[in-house]
């Protein structure tokens, strides 16, 4: 049993031990007390303590971000990975605390699909031929998880919930391994920034890169069941990895870590069903600690789920940013979803130069230097939203729009990987440094950037954005002997450690390239997505430069800041090639209207309240006003802004369920805005016994902007039936 012990904060009171005077009796009481504490640790179980206050990422302008790496095929022996037993539990109800895990099920691996991955793009170099950096041992340590992973049915019509449990039930084994890497994905947040959720001090436990997760479905299959009185199809399942990495690191992300044979693990409670996390639960799991507000949305909530967020924690260094919600995540876990309490437990293995050569990976290019490459493979992560921007928004400051109202942006994904032994530092931010005003102050963010990470471009004739971001180290992509599993960036201490990537993920502010106004000829324009890092050699890619008293010189650019002020860089001796992979492009297929909502499902999602596979449904045209001498009164309204609008809706007989999302339109742009389920007018599930609707009729904007009007987007509830039309008439 992992214990998680503490010599300081909650656990430990300094002015309970009192040394005698004589220096024999204190080395004495020392020791024996050590000794007591380290036998405690093999005996208590893990706590849970409470966020704590962070600075995380944050970008500035116009930027990017990422989702996790793209799954790559990877086999390890089974023997060196064999599944550790934890916890996967259904809960019932909210539990007063996660003090206690009980014992976790057996799993019993099915013989067709144990030890497989889905395969993907590779983002990284593989591990297939990639030799030790050092030549030396290293260190190894095993992760296994124990869960239970399922489709939530609670929004699936009674009319047709058999149909679609019977249809889940047939599902092959790589959906619920995809969905199974879902669920492990959320425990990203407390694993990769752990220093802030412990009062004393501890490193991050990062996640493997994903090719080498191994997810083991048990031999029954999916069943049919409940978590906590919701309605499920649910499988067991087993998680496990290996992470390679030097031999110092384990000891400083864990104390129990530091010798072989040592184990930890971290509790974890999950939600039963991993997608349409926001939908259901809205705000209540999501901590943006040390992002800017308006961060998160429903397709990257895997970075911000955390589960001992509070409904009053708030403020800039709490989980909630944006606005407080009603609920706790586990009250709205417990009532909406459904949940699993388990653990990622950690065991420090022995040396073995065969299972590390099956599970490095990633080359070293430049043993005494940082060398940054861009991960091309992450600019295919792209999809479109409608936003709409008030002239006094972030956005608009921050010059991240190309105008105000709707605006149509391509949100991507973006990382630099470092492929250098060593740690390309930044270092601690200095408000005011007149030697190099290298950092800008961001009064929207209220985070000082560096301006000069990268910039992006969207076809060959358009002028490129610069970006702003906070360099930190955001994940591990490397698993090897150079590449550490801690380290002490932030966005206060600016750098990317060796083997760590800095990941910017579509969703977050200023994350996007301004659409709006390309030109289309046809229904779609295919264009490059270009990301160019480092451009101007802000960032040393090398040895810094010192002067006799060993002090970083500077040179200037040329560059000012919005004050005037000129912007210099550190001197830097680059290695050679430093250039070289730090370009990449990717082809965008861009349709000329609609967003990633009237795109296709492609991770499983099915319910009324997903944000894929819609189709718009024409409406009747704006009826055209009798003419007179107001020209307020010439706006074709479909409804009277403000009020109530009462529909009565049916499909045809015979036809499945259908979902009827109902959007606000922009007149400036002519179209629907293809909205989420978050920013729907109203969002409601049509039977064979129809259904009666209404909203608010939107309200005007701006000038450009009247209101008055609404577009409808149609999905079948289960993405494999048939799509139908929905008939609606006004009920007086």
């Amino acid at each position: 049993m992992i214990v998680h012990c503490q010599l300081a904060g909650r656990g430990y009171n300094p002015d309970i031990m009192r040394l005698p005077s004589s220096p024999f009796y204190g080395v004495l009481f020392v020791t024996l007390a050590l000794l007591m504490w380290l036998a405690a640790c093999q005996q208590e179980q893990n706590t849970v303590p409470p966020a704590q206050p962070r600075t995380s990422k944050t970008p500035g302008q116009t930027g990017a971000l990422t989702t996790a790496a793209p799954t790559k095929t990877a086999t390890i022996r089974a023997t060196a990975v064999t599944v550790i037993q934890s916890t996967a539990t259904t809960m019932t109800t909210v539990p007063e605390s996660i003090s206690t895990l009980p014992p976790p099920p057996t799993i019993t691996p099915a013989p067709t699909n144990s030890i497989t991955s889905s395969p993907a793009a590779p983002t990284s170099p593989t591990s297939a031929g990639v030799q030790s950096p050092t030549g030396q041992p290293g260190a190894l340590i095993r992760l296994a998880m124990n869960s239970q992973v399922g489709v939530l049915l609670d929004e699936v019509p009674q009319e047709s919930r058999d149909q679609v449990a019977a249809a889940l039930l047939q599902k092959p084994d790589d959906y619920w391994q995809n969905l199974a890497r879902q669920q492990v994905s959320l425990t990203y947040n407390r694993l990769h920034f752990r220093p802030f959720f412990y009062e004393m001090l501890k490193g991050q436990l990062p996640l493997p890169p994903e090719s080498l997760w191994q997810i083991t479905l048990g031999a029954d299959g999916p069943r049919r069941t409940t978590i906590g009185g919701h309605d499920y199809v649910l499988i067991d399942y087993a998680f496990s990895s290996v992470l390679l990495s030097d031999p110092e690191s384990p000891g400083k992300a864990e104390f129990l870590l530091g010798q072989e044979g040592g184990r930890w693990t971290e509790p974890f409670v999950l939600p039963g069903d991993p997608t349409l996390l926001l939908q259901r639960t809205d705000n209540t799991c999501i901590n943006e600690g040390g992002f800017p507000p308006n961060s998160y949305d429903s397709e990257n909530v895997f970075l911000f789920f955390d589960y001992t967020c509070t409904a009053d924690s708030g403020g800039a260094t709490g989980c909630h940013r944006s606005r407080l919600p009603t609920l706790s995540c586990l009250e709205a876990l417990g009532q909406r979803v459904g949940m699993v309490e388990t653990g990622m437990q950690f065991e420090r293995l022995p040396w073995d130069a065969g299972l590390a050569d099956e599970v490095r990976i990633a080359q070293v290019l430049h043993t005494e230097a940082p060398n940054l490459m861009v991960v091309g493979e992450e600019l295919e992560t792209n999809r479109i939203i409608y936003q709409y921007f008030p002239p006094n928004s972030c956005a608009a400051q921050e010059a991240c729009i190309n105008g105000d109202g709707w605006r149509r942006l391509l949100q991507f994904d973006a990382m630099v990987h470092n492929l250098g032994a060593e740690p390309l530092s930044i270092g601690r931010v200095i408000r005011s440094n007149p030697l190099n005003t290298m950092f800008q102050y961001n009064a929207c963010h209220d985070h000082y950037h560096f301006a000069n990470f990268g910039e992006f471009q969207l076809g060959v004739n358009n002028q490129p954005s610069k970006q702003a971001f906070c360099v930190e180290s955001t994940s591990r992509l490397s698993n090897n002997e150079l590449s550490p599993l801690t380290h002490d960036y932030t966005c206060s201490n600016q750098g990317i450690q060796a083997g760590w990537v800095d990941e910017y993920q579509a969703g977050l502010d200023c994350q996007w390239i301004d659409i709006t106004d390309l030109e289309f000829d046809g229904e779609s324009l295919t264009m490059p997505l270009k990301f160019r890092f480092n451009q101007n050699g802000f960032l040393c890619e090398g040895q810094p430069v010192l002067n006799e008293n060993g002090e970083l010189m500077w040179e200037p650019t040329g560059e000012r800041t919005a004050e005037g002020l000129p912007i210099s860089r550190p001197q830097c001796d680059f290695v050679e090639g430093w250039d070289s992979n730090n370009e990449a492009s990717r082809d965008v297929i861009i349709p000329v209207v609609g967003s990633f909502v009237t795109a296709p499902c492609t991770q499983g999602q099915i319910g009324p309240l997903r944000n894929c596979g819609f189709s718009l449904q024409p409406l009747p045209p704006l009826p055209t006003p009798p003419p007179t001498g107001d020209e307020a009164a010439q706006t074709p309204l479909r409804c009277t802004p403000g009020q109530t609008v009462q529909l009565s809706c049916t499909i045809p007989a015979n036809a499945q369920p259908q979902t009827l999302r109902i959007c606000e339109t922009s007149a400036a742009l002519g179209v629907g805005t293809a909205c989420t389920f978050e920013t729907s007018l109203v969002n409601r599930v049509v039977g064979q016994d129809g259904r009666d609707i209404s909203f608010t009729c939107p309200l005007p904007r701006d000038a450009n902007e009247p209101g008055g009007d609404y577009a409808f987007y149609v999905a079948p509830v289960f993405p494999e039936d048939e799509l139908a039309q929905v008939s609606c008439t006004a009920v007086p």
